[in-house]
């Protein structure tokens, strides 16, 4: 290589890493030729694609007549109940004394152990969908289940569309 060529290929490179960076940056591509020739160095970019067009609606229109939450619980493991009596009965033990005191023990553990188990239950308890009841505009009631029900409430107009219900 002569050393005219040297400052020319490193003019090269320096265009060729301007350029990639000045890329699309909208993630199109671009292409470079690095090749020392005689042909210059070409880009070329995608053209970006058109906007989607909005979908028309369709489906059945209806009103929602009833968003039910739909809940599963898991059987409680009697650990509520008993954390909830212990605690019930060490609060009554503190009350009175005497026979009182004996009585209130055992009003306290009972009591602390019905607590513990709804908690617990409530705790066990989760929703795992909604029903979601319409009357449509044909007259025709049905009721849809979705994994969401979003803002939807009773009396808002809704279209039915594959088997999903969406506001109108």
């Amino acid at each position: 290589m002569s050393k005219n060529t040297l400052p020319s290929l490193t003019a090269l490179f320096a265009a060729v890493a301007l350029l990639s960076a000045c890329g699309p940056q909208d993630g199109g591509t671009t292409s470079l030729s690095t090749e020392v020739s005689k042909s210059p160095v070409t880009t070329t970019a995608r053209t970006p694609k058109p906007a989607a067009q909005p979908v028309a609606l369709r489906g059945e229109a209806g009103v929602v007549t009833a968003v039910v939450p739909l809940r599963t619980t898991e059987k409680p493991s009697g650990a509520g109940a008993l954390i909830g009596g212990v605690v019930g009965a060490a609060v009554g033990n503190q009350i009175g004394g005497g026979n009182g005191r004996k009585v209130a023990t055992v009003v306290g553990a009972v009591g602390g152990a019905a607590a513990g188990h709804r908690i617990e239950k409530d705790r066990n308890t989760s929703i795992t969908g909604y029903r979601i009841d319409l009357q449509l505009d044909d007259g025709r009631k049905t009721s849809v289940t979705q994994s969401q029900a979003g803002a939807l409430a009773a009396g808002q107009r809704v279209r039915l569309v594959d088997g999903s219900v969406v506001p109108a």
